[in-house]
């Protein structure tokens, strides 16, 4: 069976088999970290200019923060800040602050260095939804803030609301035709939203469409630059979209969808995709530079570190649509040069650390990299990854 063949379009797609690709480069010892917190259900990792380093859980119970300041050094938690019982979405920083939303219909702007409450606004009606209205981050966007509220099962109106960053007051609010099939991308002066029924919306900053484009089958997150949108997309390609018009300016040929956002460099577009490869692209021109098979579909990055990329593949995956969340396996961790050229493989399946559980995810801050685990955070050592 191919590849292709047993993931099929993701819209059907309800199952995963075991990856068919050897693990070149496999590590033979458990990899470096620096250090592990016992941080319950963790949704994302989030640094400020200043170094601040953010944390928090998408738990719905109260006493599970919804941000937390932590010592970069050691893992250990400084302040948190809480509201009330439900689900909550990762974080999203600018300005010194950071900024999340709960289905306890809140959201909040914190002081990134102290973790004091800098305001609290409500946010209704969401208290009803699925979990995935609160999947996607809150979006920095010069003086305000744009909320993606969008859920999975058509139980609350798929919205982008604007707020101002002063005070969250609410700016305007645009009604979605669909649910986001990924997190949006945001350039200088708008917000580029893919939906599941296969549009890409374009919004200004004060909430007006520029533009829509039919692309025809769901789309991934979206990577961007002041001048193009980049996204996959399951018609089995990379687009490249002129942020001014809408207008497909090239188009990257895949085998499969793409879950990912799109990591966009000064030239290059590397791209990891449903159909186990790793992809590199010309920004300019389309043109492939480079591919490596993977050992799974590629859930998280690839992500910059240094002069390298580092990519999550497996793990479970929410993919927005009819299929749910789909565990996928072997799970397995992947540094590469950006000439394509392999480093280091390290599988993740079961219990990589003796403690903190399966692997969820995996983010960048800066040069360093986190992994989400079932019970805990870890941060991994500088030489997990340089001295690959």
């Amino acid at each position: 069976m191919t590849r292709r063949g047993a993931l099929g379009v993701v819209a059907g797609f309800v199952g995963s088999i075991p990856g068919c690709t050897e693990l070149r480069g496999e590590a033979s010892s458990p990899i470096q970290r620096s250090w592990y917190a016992d941080f319950r259900e963790p949704s994302s990792v989030a640094l400020t200019t200043t170094g601040n380093l953010l944390a928090g859980s998408h738990s719905p119970f109260r006493d599970r923060p919804i941000v937390a300041g932590l010592d970069s050094q050691i893992g250990e938690t400084t302040w948190t800040v809480t509201v009330e019982k439900g689900y909550k979405s990762p974080i999203g920083v600018g300005d010194g602050r950071a900024y999340a939303i709960s289905k306890a219909e809140t959201m909040v702007a914190v002081d990134a260095a102290t973790g004091e409450t800098v305001w609290q606004r409500p946010l209704a009606p969401i208290d009803a939804a699925d979990p995935g209205v609160v999947e996607f981050a809150p979006i920095p966007l010069d003086d305000r803030i744009v909320v993606p509220i969008s859920g999975t099962e058509d139980d609350v109106p798929d919205r982008l609301v604007g707020v101002a960053r002063t005070d969250g007051e609410t700016l305007f609010t645009h009604e979605l035709s669909a649910s986001l099939s990924g997190a949006p991308g945001v350039t200088s002066i708008g917000v580029v939203a893919p939906l599941v029924d296969g549009r890409v919306v374009f919004l200004d900053r004060i909430g007006a469409v520029e533009w829509t484009r039919e692309i025809g089958a769901a789309l991934s997150a979206v990577g961007t630059t002041d001048g193009t949108a980049y996204l996959g997309a399951a018609t089995e390609e990379l687009l490249a979209l002129d942020t001014a018009t809408g207008t497909a300016t090239w188009r990257g040929a895949l085998a499969n969808t793409v879950f990912t956002r799109p990591l966009v460099t000064e030239e290059r577009v590397y791209v990891g995709g449903a159909d186990y490869t790793l992809r590199a692209f010309d920004g300019t021109s389309g043109q492939e530079l480079w591919r490596d098979d993977l050992a799974n579909a590629v859930t998280h990055g690839p992500m910059e570190v240094g002069d390298r990329l580092v990519t999550l593949v497996g793990g479970k995956h929410h993919i927005r649509g009819p299929s749910g969340t789909v565990p996928f396996t072997p799970t397995v961790l992947y540094v590469h040069e950006r000439d394509g050229t392999r480093v280091r493989a390290v599988p993740l399946d079961g219990r990589p650390f003796e403690d903190g559980g399966s692997v969820e995810w995996a983010q960048t801050t800066g040069e360093t990299v986190y992994l989400g685990q079932n019970f805990g955070l870890t941060r991994l050592a500088p030489e997990a990854i340089t001295d690959a």
